[in-house]
């Protein structure tokens, strides 16, 4: 830049200046022009004498020093300062560039800037680059604050008297079951319907409740008084409802899932004040239950290690015949069982329940009236009988018909008590056979189409002469013919006229204590061990019954 400094004389410039810097930097230069006057000091003429004096421009250049005193607002004065910082910038650097100190390779090309659909496809790859997981990941913390926020939600609000438990029962503490159905059977009788309150939550199938092994009960609990009730639930649940006659229909529980229902047959007592409460319990109420507690357990057999029995069903067609056993193994036992209004009930859940008792049963029921019965006991109970497991005797009062010492059958020995039971099967057999044996000889030998002799059939005689000796003991010196196990059929058993069923060595006996004490004589039970101990007494003294074979309940 160049810059003209106007001054009051005239001055003389060259005609073209060209001015060159060695650096990079091109900062103003200015012209410096001494005019000195004459005006003080005339000369020697006496007149002024104007002083031009011209120097070269590079030397004036070279030689200028700004004055950094001096002001802008100052005409005659000098030009005004640089700033440091900008006279920093106009350095010319010491060292030149050289491309290979260039590392980063640092470009500052403009490049034009992508098309949207180049910026998509980007975008596209870059997403395709990363994993399955990194994408889900988001989406899966969210799911996981979700559900962790619903639960501790749901445990924040949880009552802390809620039943958790996941057991059907406990017999050490009352678990909440609500009535989802009830029916009215008659005047005083009610079928109810008990659901697991929280069966829903368990995620272990359930264990099965219900087996012909033993006879149980369960306890219901009347919170308002505090005080509780035994009743036998039945294997059973209500399958619908016919809408003519709006009776249930029941159907038998043959499945786990199945588990956590059963039935229950309550009698109102106008005077009871827990069976009016019961009874006048709505759809959905909620009762605790306590159980199972075991009234009795049916004894070991060793036919217990064989198939079960199969389970009724509400069809006769559907029903599997009963297994063959061995002969060798001694009969099962044979029972009585004289029951009493919902008395009947304890016989009702052996009858009904996976793997039913193998032995016969001698049932008699006595009832006020034909209705206290549904009919679809009746009919489960007709379906038992032709499947030669039972035989009913029912008594209805209304009909003048009552219990009298000639329904009473006298007592048998067990068929089986411990090993010695099992020799004696075992050599009855072994005497069967051998007369089976004797026979076929006999007969070869008087049809002349065998080759035996007869010291063979003197052979066998001596075999079935031979006696069982057990533990240095002669037990049986002789096995008559008369001992052999008998040898009726074992799938059904069709009853025929006349005295023709087995005779029992073991009874029941079910119902009120009046009842109870008018058949055999009153219970007592105030003791530690929670045994009966009552004298026999009513019809089955007379009988030969004692209190090794019989079981009061009440």
């Amino acid at each position: 830049m160049i810059c003209r400094h106007v001054l009051r004389q005239p001055m003389y410039l060259p005609s073209r200046l060209t001015i060159r810097s060695n650096s990079a930097r091109l900062f103003s230069s200015s012209f410096k022009v001494l005019n000195k006057k004459n005006s003080d000091k005339p000369d020697g003429k006496g007149k002024n004498k104007e002083l031009i004096t011209k120097q070269p421009l590079n030397s004036d250049l070279e030689k200028f020093s700004p004055d950094l005193s001096s002001k802008v607002s100052k005409p005659t004065g000098g030009l005004p300062a640089i700033d440091a910082k900008l006279s920093d910038l106009m350095q010319e650097p010491n060292f030149q560039y050289d491309p290979k100190n260039n590392k980063l390779e640092t470009s500052y090309e403009f490049h034009a800037p992508k098309s949207p659909s180049q910026t998509k496809n980007d975008q596209i790859k870059e997403n395709h680059n990363k994993s399955r997981f990194k994408t889900m990941l988001p989406s899966l913390l969210v799911g996981v604050a979700i559900v962790w926020g619903f639960f501790t939600y749901d445990y924040l609000r949880e009552n802390p008297n809620k039943d958790t438990d996941t057991e059907l029962l406990r017999d050490d503490k009352f678990l909440s079951y609500l009535i989802t159905f009830k029916h009215k059977i008659d005047d005083d009788h009610y079928l109810i319907e008990l659901t697991r309150k929280n069966k829903g939550r368990s995620f272990t199938p359930y264990g099965k409740l219900f087996d012909g092994k033993k006879l149980w009960s369960i306890e219901i609990m009347q919170p308002d008084i505090n005080i509780v009730r035994n009743y036998t639930p039945l294997p059973l649940y209500v399958a619908g409802v016919s809408p003519d006659t709006k009776e249930p229909h029941l159907k038998l529980i043959t499945k786990s899932e199945e588990e956590g229902k059963f039935v229950i047959v309550v009698k109102r007592y106008n005077t009871g004040e827990f069976s009016r409460w019961l009874t006048n319990l709505n759809l959905l109420d909620e009762v605790k239950i306590r159980g199972p507690h075991t009234e009795h357990k049916i004894p070991f057999h060793p036919l217990d290690k064989y198939q079960d029995r199969p389970q009724l069903s509400s069809l006769l067609s559907n029903i599997e015949p009963d297994p063959i056993y061995p002969e060798e193994i001694p009969k099962p036992e044979s029972f009585n069982f004289y029951g009493a209004g919902t008395g009947v009930m304890p016989l009702l859940q052996l009858l009904y329940s996976p793997n039913p008792p193998k032995g016969f049963i001698h049932a008699f029921i006595s009832l006020e009236k034909e209705s206290n019965l549904m009919d679809q006991f009746k009919t489960l109970n007709y379906f038992a009988e032709k499947c030669g497991r039972v035989k009913f005797t029912y008594l209805v009062s209304e009909n003048n018909e009552r219990l009298t010492p000639e329904y009473i059958n006298k007592p048998t020995l067990p068929n089986f008590t411990g090993i010695l039971d099992m020799k004696v099967s075992e050599a009855a057999h072994r005497e069967k056979l051998l007369a089976q044996k004797k026979r076929e000889i006999k007969n070869q030998i008087q049809g002349g189409g065998g080759t035996s002799s007869p010291s063979q059939v003197d052979e066998i005689d001596h075999l079935s002469q031979k006696p069982v000796i057990y533990n240095g003991l002669e037990l049986i010196p002789k096995i008559q013919v008369s001992m052999k196990p008998d040898a009726k059929p074992k799938r059904f058993f069709f009853f025929n006229k006349g005295d023709d069923l087995p005779q029992p060595s073991f009874t029941f006996i079910c119902g009120p204590e009046n009842y109870i004490s008018y058949i055999s004589g009153k219970p007592q039970l105030n003791n530690l061990e929670g045994k009966d101990y009552g004298e026999i007494g009513g019809l089955l003294k007379d009988k030969g019954w004692g209190l090794y074979n019989i079981k009061r309940l009440l």
